[in-house]
């Protein structure tokens, strides 16, 4: 229970920092730099802690969309199944902990080149 529970906070965790860095565009230039070290602390923080539990978050961006992946895609039926398409963006990045999957991911899909 401990171990879920954990996953889905590091995974909300994730989708605020990548918030933060969508937000670092629009902040006036003396606020990005101190803005900016904040999100890379933060972002190493989680990232230490997740390898305390040997856990870590896997996202998709770029990659081929492939039935085995872990992850959902939120606009699969407009691919025949998410065949023929690529990960555009990951909207959550699975948690794997020991090889073995705790939480799947949501990704939004493109169409191949």
């Amino acid at each position: 229970m401990i171990e879920a529970n954990f996953a889905q906070l590091a995974v909300e965790y994730w989708k605020l920092l990548r918030i933060l860095e969508r937000a670092l565009e629009s902040l006036p230039d003396q606020s990005k730099e101190r803005v900016a070290s904040q999100v890379r602390y933060a972002s190493s923080r989680l990232e230490t802690l997740l390898a305390e539990e040997k856990m870590s978050l896997q996202t998709f961006d770029g990659m081929d969309f492939e039935v085995n992946l872990p992850a959902s895609a939120i606009n699969a039926d407009e691919f025949e199944g998410g065949t023929n398409s690529v990960v555009e963006r990951t909207l959550e990045p699975a948690v794997i902990s020991n090889m073995r999957i705790l939480l799947m991911g949501k990704v939004y899909l493109a169409g191949k080149a």
